[in-house]
């Protein structure tokens, strides 16, 4: 019978990064390794638990940590029964996991979702799988994802009709409702629903991106009903400072460029995406803000280029927000 280990860091090993270890794991695990006695099988039991608490975090797109943050808030505004029959759209998917976020409001109560994105999915049979380890997290412990009870193991099950546990979790894609739940790879300036079709939209971190803000806001005013909403949430810093390649969070506003986009970004200022918002038929009901980095310094406030160096203050120092939107 095996036993627990208690783990304890091997000298030789101490110098490789974490990530060369999982590097060389799934190197060995996909070239066909295995593990052999029980012991063997119960240390790697071990690992999988320590490795499924570690990775339980927000950037991890398959994490239930990840979908309560993007969900709690959206459920504070929007509860279940306006969510019921619902039609939506999650704009900016992604290309690694596109389908959880819409299959959770499903499994909510929406009746259909779009996921839409213009790269396609990276690998399909993993994204499928994951709606299943998704659907997992409703029947088990919803709090867990939700923040609170606020649906029953019945009620999930309930609205996954159309859907096919035992099949998602095989990754095979009939398990998919397309009746509920398609894929769309286009772009947000030409989208394919048809007008007024769509409840609510959804987007994390996509219109800083995008080179024709308004053309984009016109097109999400052309899909949604009169009465839908938009939660949007919009990081406004320099994104090279994530990866240590900037300084500071607001460098992209030192450089004169007539560019739409500056590194990635559309350098869009908060304040001016609140007008922007109320210009092209949608009245912003409520803003969540937050400034998590440092403000700008005087001096570098006076690297600023124009329009920047006049802006409100607190408007350009503004870090990221969530937009509650409604459609005129």
């Amino acid at each position: 019978m095996g036993r627990l280990v208690e783990p304890a860091s091997r000298r030789d090993l101490r110098t490789l990064s974490l990530l060369d270890l999982s590097t060389e794991l799934l190197a060995r695990l996909s070239g066909g390794a295995t593990y052999g006695t029980s012991d063997d099988l119960l240390l790697a039991e071990q690992l999988s638990q320590e490795l499924a608490r570690a990775i339980d975090v927000h950037l991890n797109r398959f994490a239930p940590s990840r979908y309560r943050d993007l969900l709690t808030p959206i459920m504070a505004k929007w509860n279940l029964q306006a969510l019921k029959g619902a039609t939506l759209v999650d704009l900016g998917c992604g290309s690694v996991n596109p389908f959880a976020f819409s299959f959770l409001l499903l499994l909510l109560g929406a009746k259909r979702a779009y996921a839409v994105d213009l790269e396609p999915i990276q690998n399909l049979e993993i994204a499928t799988k994951a709606l299943a380890s998704a659907a997992s997290w409703l029947l088990v412990d919803p709090g867990r994802v939700l923040g609170a009870d606020l649906v029953t193991p019945a009620e999930v099950l309930e609205n996954l009709g159309g859907f096919s546990l035992p099949l998602l979790a095989a990754g095979n894609t009939d398990g998919i409702s397309s009746d509920r739940l398609e894929h769309c790879s286009e772009s947000v300036y030409e989208l394919s629903l048809d007008d007024g079709e769509v409840d609510a939209v959804f987007s994390v971190s996509l219109l800083e991106h995008l080179d024709r803000v308004e053309d984009a806001l016109g097109s999400l005013r052309r899909i949604t009903r009169r009465g839908g909403i938009g939660i949007h949430v919009v990081d406004f810093v320099d994104h090279r400072v994530y990866g240590g390649q900037a300084v500071s969070p607001y460098e992209f506003l030192k450089e004169p460029s007539e560019d739409a986009l500056v590194h990635g970004c559309n350098r869009i200022r908060c304040h001016e995406l609140v007008t922007l918002f109320e210009s092209h038929g949608f009245a912003v009901e409520s803003l969540e803000s937050w400034a998590h980095l440092p403000p700008p310094s005087e001096d570098e406030w006076a690297q600023f280029v124009e329009p920047y160096r006049s802006m409100p203050r607190e408007g350009v120092a503004t870090n990221g927000a969530r937009f509650f939107v409604r459609r005129r």
